[in-house]
Formats: C-alpha cells, sequence, structure tokens
C-alpha cells in the first residue's frame, strides 16, 4: 500500500470518529432541549413568568375629611413621583447621578435614598421623589432605556385646599415611623409613597381614611419598565371611607378673618345638639407642608414663632377663665341659700383680707350692687363676699356639671381638663393649706382656675339650653353618649341667663353695645372676662407703664368672652379668648358677637340691621 493510500484512510477513519462524536453530541444536544421544553416546560415556564411578571401593590385612595355641607378639607391630589427599586440598580452612585442630570437631588436627598436603601429588603421600592413637575417627568420617561430599576409613576398625594384653617383639627400625614412599621402589618405600611395619620382627624380616623390596598399582574421590560397589565389574578384596591366632620368651612374661615394676626382660639357649638360649627386655634399654620417632610427652616420658623401655630390652644390650651367663672359661683351661691339675689353688698373697689387688698377691677367701686347687677357690672367685690360664704368645696360640683375640668370625645388628643381647684386639690397637689386668699382669687376665675376655650364654649352651651348637659360633637356619625339633666334648679338658671344678657344688652353692662348682635329682632347674652398673666411691677410703673397695654405683648392680659344667641330659643354658644388681647375683653366681644351673628344668619335666623355700621 502505498503512503498516499495510508493517508486517506487515516482521514477517512478521522472523518467517521468526528461524524460519529457529532452525532452524539448532537443527540445529546438534542435530548437535553427535548427534556427541557417537553419534559420540564411547564416548570420552566413558571420560572419564566416569575421572570417576566411582578405582582404590583395597588395603592387605594384615602378617604375624603369633609365639612358638613361636603366641601372637602381635605382631599387627593394628582401629583408625578420617582422611585427605584434597589435590586434591580447595578450602580446606585451612577443611577443617582444620571437622575440628577433630569432631576436636580440635593446632598440630604441622596443620604435618604441611600439611607432607606440599607434599611430595607433590596425589593422593596425607595422613593426618590414625589413632587415632580410635568416636563421632569416626561423627561425621566423617555430616559428610561438608560435607568434600569427607577420607575416614574403616576400618583395621589394628601392637600388640604383651605391651607391651614383646619390644621389643627385634620392634623395631617407623613411617612410611618419605625415604631409604626414594626407594628402595623398592612402592606401599605411598606410602600414608599404611603402616607398614615399623624395627628388630629388623619391620625383618630386612619385606618378608616385609609383603604385596602389591592394588587395587578404587570409584565415588565428588562430595565423593569412596566409594558402590559393582566387582569387575571387582579385585586382591586378598597379606597378609604369618608369623614364627615360637623364643623362648617365657611364659618372656620370667617372666624380665622376676624382674629387676623391675633393668637388665641375659638368654638361655636350649637345648644341642643353639641355639634361644633367652628373649632378653630390661631394663628394656623399649613398642614401641606408636613405631608412631605418640613425643610429644617420650615421647622425652626414654626418652633420659634412665639404665638405657637402647631400648639391646639382652643382644647389644649389652659387659661384663666377671669370673670366668665362668676356665672359658677352665683349658681353654687343660689343652690345653697347664701344671698338672695336681691341682697345688696357695697362695693368701695376693695377687700381686705388679712394684710392684704383684693382689689374690685373697678377701682373707685360699683357702690351698692345685687347679683343681677354684679354680673352685668362684673362686681369682684361682690363675689369676694359670697365665696366666703360658700366655699369652693361646694362651686366646684357646679364647675364639672357646666363641663369644666372635663375632657370630650372628639377624636382629637392634646385635650387638657384644666383645673377647678378646691382645698382638698390643694393639699394634693401642693401640699399646703387652702386659704381665703385662694377662694377670692378663684370666685374671679383666677389662681388656680384653668380652662379651655373648649370648655368655656360648653359651660356657655349648657347655661344656655338650662336643661340637658349637652356635649360637644366634632365627627358626624360619632356614637353619642346619652345626655344627661343637667340637675340645676331652672329657676336659679333664669337669674344668671337674665344677668347675662343684661351684660350685652342692657348700658352699663360690660360688653354692651348699642346694635348688639347686628341682626334685628336678636338678643345676645354673654359675659366679659380679663385672665391676669401678672401685673404691673414697681420699676416698671417708675419706668411710665400706666396700663396692660403697654406691657410687652407676652405679658399682657388674655381677652376673654362667652356668649349665645338668640337670649331667646337659644341656636348657638360660642367662647373666645384671644391670648394676651388685654384688658376689657374688648377684642374677645367684637369676634364671639360676630361669629354667632354669621352662624345664626347661615342657619337662616335673623336678618342683617342695615341701619347701623359695623363695631
Amino acid at each position: 500500500m502505498s503512503a498516499q493510500d495510508d493517508n486517506s484512510q487515516m482521514i477517512n477513519r478521522r472523518s467517521a470518529l468526528l461524524g460519529i462524536g457529532g452525532l452524539g453530541a448532537f443527540s445529546t444536544l438534542a435530548g437535553r432541549l427535548y427534556y427541557l421544553q417537553v419534559v420540564r416546560a411547564e416548570d420552566y415556564k413558571v420560572l419564566s413568568d416569575n421572570n417576566r411578571f411582578n405582582f404590583n401593590t395597588v395603592m387605594p385612595d384615602r378617604g375624603q375629611i369633609l365639612d358638613r355641607n361636603g366641601i372637602a378639607l381635605a382631599m387627593n391630589k394628582q401629583d408625578f413621583r420617582l422611585v427605584l427599586i434597589p435590586e434591580r440598580v447595578k450602580d446606585i452612585d451612577g443611577t443617582l447621578a444620571r437622575i440628577n442630570a433630569i432631576l436636580p437631588l440635593g446632598q440630604s436627598t441622596r443620604r435618604r435614598i441611600k439611607r432607606d436603601i440599607n434599611s430595607q429588603a433590596k425589593f422593596i421600592p425607595v422613593l426618590v421623589d414625589e413632587q415632580i413637575d410635568w416636563q421632569t417627568f416626561s423627561r425621566l420617561n423617555i430616559k428610561m432605556p438608560d435607568l434600569p430599576g427607577v420607575i416614574p409613576f403616576e400618583g395621589k398625594a394628601r392637600n388640604y385646599p383651605q391651607h391651614g384653617t383646619f390644621a389643627h383639627v385634620l392634623g395631617y400625614v407623613g411617612k410611618p415611623s419605625p415604631q409604626a412599621l414594626k407594628n402595623d402589618k398592612d402592606p401599605l405600611m411598606r410602600q414608599p409613597t404611603f402616607r398614615m395619620g399623624k395627628t388630629g382627624i388623619e391620625q383618630s380616623y386612619d385606618q378608616q381614611l385609609r383603604g385596602k390596598a389591592g394588587r395587578k399582574k404587570v409584565e415588565v421590560n428588562a430595565v423593569g419598565r412596566i409594558v402590559r397589565e393582566w387582569d387575571d389574578d387582579k385585586i382591586s384596591a378598597i379606597a378609604g371611607k369618608d369623614v364627615w366632620l360637623t364643623l362648617d368651612s365657611e364659618l372656620q374661615s370667617y372666624g380665622a378673618e376676624l382674629f387676623k394676626d391675633e393668637s388665641g382660639g375659638v368654638a361655636v357649638m350649637d345648644v341642643a345638639t353639641g355639634e361644633l360649627r367652628t373649632l378653630l386655634s390661631m394663628p394656623i399654620f399649613d398642614n401641606n407642608l408636613f405631608v412631605s417632610g418640613l425643610s429644617n427652616a420650615q421647622f425652626k420658623a414654626l418652633d420659634t414663632d412665639p404665638k405657637r401655630p402647631q400648639f391646639n390652644k382652643v382644647i389644649g390650651g389652659g387659661y384663666p377663665p377671669a370673670s366668665t367663672f362668676k356665672m359658677v359661683v352665683m349658681l353654687a351661691a343660689l343652690a345653697h341659700k347664701v344671698i338672695d339675689p336681691k341682697d345688696k353688698i357695697f362695693c368701695t373697689g376693695k377687700t381686705f383680707i388679712g394684710n392684704r387688698d383684693f382689689h374690685c377691677w373697678r377701682r373707685r367701686g360699683h357702690g351698692l350692687v345685687n347679683m343681677h347687677e354684679a354680673l352685668k357690672q362684673s362686681c369682684d367685690v361682690y363675689f369676694y363676699e359670697i365665696i366666703q360664704r360658700l366655699g369652693m368645696d361646694k362651686v366646684k360640683p357646679f364647675a364639672e356639671k357646666l363641663g369644666l375640668g372635663q375632657v370630650f370625645n372628639l377624636g382629637l388628643g392634646g385635650q387638657i381638663r384644666g383645673i377647678v381647684p378646691d382645698p382638698s386639690w390643694k393639699q394634693d397637689r401642693l401640699g399646703t393649706k387652702w386659704r381665703t386668699g385662694d377662694s377670692l382669687n378663684a370666685a374671679i376665675g383666677q389662681g388656680f382656675v384653668l380652662t379651655t376655650p373648649l370648655q368655656l364654649t360648653v359651660m356657655t352651651a349648657r347655661l344656655a339650653n338650662a336643661k340637658m348637659a349637652v356635649s360637644p360633637l366634632l365627627v358626624v356619625g360619632d356614637k353619642i353618649e346619652q345626655v344627661q339633666a343637667l340637675d340645676i334648679n331652672p329657676d336659679h338658671m333664669a337669674i344668671v341667663q337674665k344677668a347675662m344678657r343684661a351684660v350685652c344688652e342692657e348700658p352699663g353692662g360690660t360688653a354692651y353695645m348699642p346694635n348688639g348682635l347686628g341682626l334685628l329682632g336678636i338678643e345676645l347674652a354673654g359675659k366679659t372676662g380679663t385672665g391676669q398673666v401678672r401685673g404691673i411691677s414697681t420699676a416698671e410703673r417708675l419706668s411710665g407703664v400706666r396700663n396692660n397695654a403697654e406691657l410687652p405683648w407676652k405679658l399682657r392680659d388674655h381677652s376673654i368672652f362667652v356668649g349665645y344667641a338668640p337670649y331667646e330659643n337659644p341656636r348657638f354658644a360660642a367662647g373666645v379668648l384671644v391670648e394676651h388681647g388685654g384688658s376689657g375683653a374688648r377684642l374677645a366681644a367684637n369676634i364671639c358677637r360676630k361669629i354667632l351673628g354669621r352662624a345664626l344668619e347661615r342657619d337662616g335666623i335673623g336678618a342683617i340691621d342695615n341701619t347701623i355700621g359695623e363695631n
């Protein structure tokens, strides 16, 4: 055999071996493909679907908070948002840099994003921004192929259209705290754009307002962008329920206008049902600022404001009720028969007890006054005399019957009980003996006595009702506790009511105005009060300070007024306190007169008297 034949035979053997090997490899590959595509087809279909499909949480619309007429006080407003899913983002810093070229991200925002990424599972979306304008949102959508794991989408943010007029009542929403995340297993809590109630009605009724999350199946592409939604396995979100308040948004706004730049609070209450038409603390603050988070500068401005805009003064501020407390003392004195209402006491302008003078607000005195005149002119000496015959231990039960020293079921935190003192209270709280001077101070609503503007409103509503211990109601549909009878002698109530009318409608009354409410045929009953902060010191007198209005704002007296109208067939009661509004209660009386007049107008009671001007 030649060498050429040997080479040809070797090549043929190699070709045969390669062919057999190739056929074997192909057979193995074909078998593997058959196994994967046919035998394991269903298993790998599931894996493939899991790669292509996600189940996204569907956020429910938060329920609205509405006033008594259906006007939205808290609603949801469309916004544009951006989130990133850490497990789909290979380069966090690079991705944030690319986002920053379109949507500027401050250093604090970047730090917050990284903190959120490191504090939770990597599949949980992290919020980048939730207040993006439409143009930026559009540019982000165009750049999506360059931003894998980044998802722009439309959402809804909480919005308070009145910008703060109801801030203390509504409260606001915010991000869940770590403790809330730990305690609440609702899947909504893990969503980066979810906001829960933090204060006010938003907090108290959070479960009712938040609704229930839904679920939808979505198909995503390689960069995580949704390309298709599927109806199978879809669970619709359940929107939160609306909460209706008894408040009147127009009346509340009018109250804010009347206060202007003053600080304090006002409540207006239906004397028959207890429904609150106004519950306002001043100054207001814009609760929209809290939805996405305050800046340091904004927080500092609120926190350092001497008028404390975040503090709910109408339910949480403790102030001396001043002479508005005299109605309570009158009822106790009548019940215990320590004085006949016709008996007269001579007011010289002061009462001397021990080694101290207790002055009447009118230093020259009122002369001879009976009970009616004493309340009408607010004679302190008259009440100094009857409290010595009576004692504060006999006054306290009447104060409590009228709502002082009480908290009410409003669904709002921050209420205080205030203080209705007596000898046992002082001994328990301060460890000291009650003295006659304590009684004299308490008789005119000073000293240890502290009340809130809401409590004074409730007191006035019960005086106007005269029969039932009506309690304030804020949320429509809330369970109303069974109203108890006041259990106060109706003849005694009539004496107090008549004197309160004289305060406003008779010449010489401390709140007398010729035009009254400014409504034809409608009379007002009420009482003035000056809550003392402190007296003028000797040094201040030597420096030329002669009256309370010349003191620094923080040291001036509080202006207080309570009233109800109409005097016949009462409809509404109101309590007004103007912090450091000065002596004489003129500021508070004018606010009360006007807001009661407006409440009656809106309720179809009374016509405006156009023959007289405004006061």
